[in-house]
Formats: structure tokens, sequence, C-alpha cells
């Protein structure tokens, strides 16, 4: 388990070993999509934008 904490202007870092998972950098955009049982999937955008591209 991973925790990240909130700051007070909302800015959110995420763990190493998150970015790391997802291929993110400085820099990278993350996208957040809410699933149908009310959970929050964090994602590569990029990655993202190439599957729907592919589809």
């Amino acid at each position: 388990m991973n925790l990240a904490k909130l700051s007070i202007n909302g800015q959110l870092t995420l763990p190493l070993e998150i970015r790391r998972s997802l291929g993110v950098k400085g820099g990278d955009k993350v996208l957040f999509l809410e699933n149908s049982n009310g959970e929050i999937v964090i994602s590569n955008a990029e990655t993202m934008r190439v599957e729907k591209t592919d589809q």
C-alpha cells in the first residue's frame, strides 16, 4: 500500500513506486477515472490516449 498527502494547495505527490508502475515522470499527465463502483483509478494519460487511438 502507498500513501500520499494532499497539500493545502490541492497538490498530490505520487509515491515513487506508483510513478514507476504508471511509467510517468515529472511533467507527464495522469488521468483520474471513476469506475462503476465509485473507485478512482489513476492511469498514465499518454498510454490511455494511445490505447483509445488504437481502438
